[in-house]
């Protein structure tokens, strides 16, 4: 039986600082990092400091749509999945003692306010639905990220029905709120952002998640230690 550690984490374009987020990566025990709004100075560090703890990376800064994967083992192959015109997604492959698993990285648009709630768009909801299947189809894999959707939605009770198992429902100690640890890189008001930026908050909501298929099996999910970002990364020990 072969066991992994992967843990998804949200950097908050920027809002985690170099010199939290690249100790928080290295002492966190995981073997694959999934990573959402990677910043241009942010993948620089980790280009610098973590190359020996994870010497195979497929790094794609952008800000808001930047996305990486950082491994313990060989990757493969990886490309960006151009699903959504505005933040593209991330796909590696990465051959762990002689078994492949897929790594599919997520960060869909955040849903919009309408007369009937909170609503995905059409293309989003696409994106989402496109990516589970993915998923499926390909196993053992592993899809992971901030889905900008809570547990008791509708959209989430779909990627179970796909046939996708979410770690930290089937193995966490608790709630799992990851949002919001602190304010948020907002694109405006920025002197008031920077003023409360490193104002402690306490979660409140579980947007970010580790979903996997068969014959993956998890044997534990936790909350990670702070990185500085407004969200709080999630960790699950997989085996195969």
């Amino acid at each position: 039986m072969t066991e992994i550690v992967v843990m998804t984490s949200n950097v908050g374009n920027g809002r985690a600082r170099p010199e939290d987020l690249i100790p928080a990566f290295a002492n966190s025990g995981a073997d694959l990092i999934a990573i959402q709004e990677l910043s241009e100075h942010q993948a620089a560090a980790i280009a610098a400091d973590l190359e020996q703890q994870f010497p195979h990376q497929a790094v794609f800064p952008g800000g808001f749509a930047g996305k990486a994967v950082l491994s313990r083992f060989p990757i493969t192959t990886s490309e960006q999945l151009h699903l959504s015109p505005h933040r593209p997604d991330l796909h590696a492959v990465v051959q762990i003692n002689g078994a492949e698993i897929a790594f599919l990285v997520a960060h869909p648009i955040p849903p919009k306010l309408s007369w009937a709630g909170l609503r995905f768009d059409g293309e989003t909801w696409s994106q989402i639905r496109t990516l589970a299947d993915m998923a499926v189809e390909n196993p053992p894999a592993v899809l992971l990220g901030d889905f900008n959707m809570a547990d008791w939605w509708g959209e989430y009770a779909y990627i179970r029905t796909a046939g996708l198992k979410d770690a930290f429902a089937v193995a966490g100690p608790k709630r799992g709120s990851t949002l919001p640890r602190r304010i948020g890189p907002w694109k405006r008001f920025t002197s008031l952002n920077r003023a409360l930026s490193g104002l402690p908050l306490f979660p409140v909501l579980r947007v970010d998640y580790i979903w996997y298929t068969e014959p993956l099996h998890c044997q534990e999910a936790w909350i990670g230690d702070d990185t500085g970002s407004d969200h709080l990364p999630v960790l699950a020990r997989l085996a195969l």
